[in-house]
């Protein structure tokens, strides 16, 4: 069952004083971060100059040409000076969106209701959830857009959405290829189809250093300004070994590249095998929610340049899986205390490329311990054929790890 509704409530009033209390005196400092920079970058190219410059220096426009080109058009269909407007409040309606998407079609338990489900999302350690809303970075939208176009994939096995979604948000940001895998983990026969997808974005990559090299030097010029020289190289796995590297005075190398290559590919190999357990079990992978909370934290972790607005939603997913794993009924102190060491981290680490070092592990583990323990369950039997858990819920009769009240 869902948590009382009066005690979400109130954890959502102290979340939002606490968030205020230690972020009041840099809150214009990154409320609304990106937003100017697509629209100073936008305004200089469609005034003939070019996009790719150090005018808002430390922050550069790391997109490719064909993002301004689709933003062109969007601009020229709305109304006159509305561009800014329409898509601050997509950002926003995508934002909340995505949790309640997540938690309705993919996570599908009985205790994630709405509004909890929105409290996790935006209460999430070092307050994720929140940092991605207020940065408005477009890949929140891209996200929730491609999440969206799952559904008929998870119901019933039509992923052709979701390939034209990948293929939208990959050719402006490379990273979200990894989402083929999904179709892959959760669907069936769609390999050939997914790397028809991977191809057509490389491809479409390709063309664009073709048809506007110009603009793609310069798109390759602010991404070195951007990110490796910033040190802007994220939270995840490949951000933490980068930065250790930057940090010993030796360039990045291949060694944080081989590190997250090698650890998505150990990942896929593993949901590969249950996957194949959990079958032969006569379980329905797509209809269960913590098989999806698996996948989705796979995903992001697969990311090699993870921000605030990739790690919200791996932390979301991990907190079904350490709720599967601890089988703990207490779910609101479960989130207290997955949430408090990240206020302190950023007393201890000093280094600021750094301080998600704690999320990271935090949804490394909780990958861990939920593999385990579904693979224990796939063991003993658990997932019988023809007697599916179902929507993939966890009876919570069953729980047996109590977290204490931290007030």
């Amino acid at each position: 069952m869902p948590p009382r509704r009066v005690y979400v409530v109130l954890l959502f009033v102290a979340v939002a004083g606490l968030f205020w209390l230690m972020h009041r005196a840099d809150w214009w400092g990154w409320w609304m971060e990106d937003l100017p920079v697509y629209s100073h970058s936008l305004l200089q190219w469609m005034a003939g100059q070019n996009p790719y410059n150090d005018s808002m220096s430390p922050l550069y426009f790391l997109y490719p040409p064909v993002f301004l080109y689709m933003a062109k058009l969007v601009l020229i269909t709305l109304p006159r000076h509305w561009g800014e407007e329409a898509y601050f409040v997509v950002h926003i309606v995508a934002v909340f969106a995505l949790p309640l998407v997540l938690a309705r079609y993919f996570f599908r338990k009985r205790w994630l209701g709405p509004l909890f489900a929105l409290l996790l999302f935006f209460a999430s350690p070092r307050f994720t959830g929140i940092l991605a809303l207020c940065g408005v970075n477009v890949a929140s939208t891209l996200y929730c857009l491609a999440f969206v176009a799952a559904i008929p994939g998870l119901k019933k096995n039509r992923w052709e959405w979701l390939y034209l979604a990948v293929f939208l948000a990959a050719i402006i940001k490379i990273t979200f290829l990894v989402l083929l895998l999904l179709p892959l983990l959760a669907g069936k026969r769609q390999w050939v189809r997914s790397i028809a997808c991977g191809v057509a974005v490389i491809a479409a990559n390709l063309a664009e250093a073709q048809l506007w090299p110009d603009l793609y030097s310069g798109y390759q010029w602010s991404l070195r300004q951007g990110i490796l020289l910033q040190q802007q190289f994220g939270y995840g796995v490949f951000g933490i070994a980068a930065t250790y590297h930057h940090r010993k005075g030796t360039p990045v190398g291949i060694a944080p590249y081989v590190v997250s290559v090698g650890l998505t590919l150990a990942m896929l190999g593993m949901l590969l095998v249950l996957r194949r357990r959990l079958e032969r079990a006569g379980e329905t992978v797509a209809r269960n929610g913590n098989w999806m909370a698996l996948v989705v934290v796979m995903l992001i972790l697969a990311n090699p340049r993870q921000m605030q607005y990739d790690r919200d939603i791996a932390l979301f997913a991990g907190f079904v899986l350490w709720v599967y794993a601890t089988r703990t009924r207490n779910v609101l102190a479960l989130m207290v205390w997955l949430f408090l060491p990240s206020l302190v981290v950023p007393l201890v680490v000093l280094n600021p490329h750094m301080h998600g070092i704690y999320e990271t592990l935090l949804v490394l583990a909780a990958f861990g311990v939920g593999y385990w323990r579904m693979w224990r369950e796939s063991r003993e039997g658990v997932y019988l054929a023809g007697q599916n858990r179902r929507s993939g819920e966890l009876d919570d009769r069953q729980s047996t790890v109590q977290f204490p009240n931290p007030v």
